[in-house]
This record gives structure tokens, sequence and C-alpha cells, in this order.
């Protein structure tokens, strides 16, 4: 199923984190966007030698599938944002950086209206 109903814009960034946080978080992944699961090691040393961590190897899926949700909720005209980001914390946070004042300010702005009114 599509938990994630809303496609994300510049006007809807708060209602569309609190879908895509709550995905994230329903799966035990926020650590991935929020810093608190970081990318392992790609190489460790077993016996001298160098090899590849399984670690880091499973840790990039899981991040590319996170990073491909928060992609799939974006409205076309926001894709821009996704282009270069190497990781879901780095694409959550570009998003961040460019939604969540302007929403944060709109949502004052409607409630300041509601207060209006109300009087």
């Amino acid at each position: 199923a599509n938990f994630v109903t809303l496609k994300l814009k510049q006007n809807n960034y708060l209602l569309g984190e609190t879908q895509i946080i709550s995905l994230i978080e329903s799966q035990g992944l926020l650590g991935f966007i929020n810093g608190d699961t970081p990318s392992p090691a790609q190489e460790i040393d077993q016996n001298g030698t160098q090899i590849i961590n399984l670690d880091y190897t499973s840790w990039v899926k899981t991040d590319k599938l996170i990073k491909a949700w928060i992609t799939g909720t974006l409205f076309e005209a926001v894709l821009g944002h996704a282009v270069g980001t190497k990781s879901s914390k780095e694409l959550w946070t570009v998003l961040s950086d460019a939604f969540s004042q302007a929403s944060e300010a709109r949502e004052f702005e409607f409630q300041s209206m509601m207060q209006y009114h109300k009087k």
C-alpha cells in the first residue's frame, strides 16, 4: 500500500514530511535521514587484507531504498532538488532546507488568519 498520499512540493512540505517520516519510522529506518545510522566503513581489515564490508553493502541498499521512497513522493517540479544527492540523509536535508521555512511561515500565516476570523 502507498502510505504517502501527497506529492511533496513547496506549499505542502509539513504535511508531506509527516507522511514520509511516518513511513520511514514505521520501518525503523529514521536513523538514515537524521544521521543516527551513519554509513559503516566501506572496507574492513581481515587478516591483513582489506575486504568489502558486507554491513556497508547492506547499508547502501537500505539507504538507496529510502532515497527512492522520498524521491517517489516529489512533484516533478521539485525533482531537481534530488539531482546530485548521494544519500537519503543528504536528500532529506536539501528538501528540508529548501521548503521547511516557507511551510512554517505559511502555517503561521494560516494560524494568524484563523485567529483573526475567530475574533
